[in-house]
């Protein structure tokens, strides 16, 4: 999926889903599948809760407060 594709499949939110960022469906984001969109590189260090290199979904959760704020301004 590109990532125009990605960012036309948001939730009622305005987030991209979680399902839609794990290109490889193993229920986990990489760094490199955030690097498909913009805001979710730039706060992956602090969302990776347990330092394991990849964002679960509730650790993707958490952060999307954050991406909310960088999508504002």
């Amino acid at each position: 999926m590109s990532a125009e594709q990605a960012v036309a499949s948001v939730d009622s939110y305005g987030f991209v889903p979680f399902g839609v960022i794990d290109s490889d469906n193993n229920g986990y984001v990489s760094r490199v599948e955030a690097r498909s969109l913009a805001g979710v590189e730039e706060v992956f260090s602090a969302a990776d809760a347990n330092g394991d290199g990849l964002l679960d979904r509730d650790e993707y959760r958490r952060v999307r407060p954050g991406l909310e704020l960088q999508q504002e301004r």
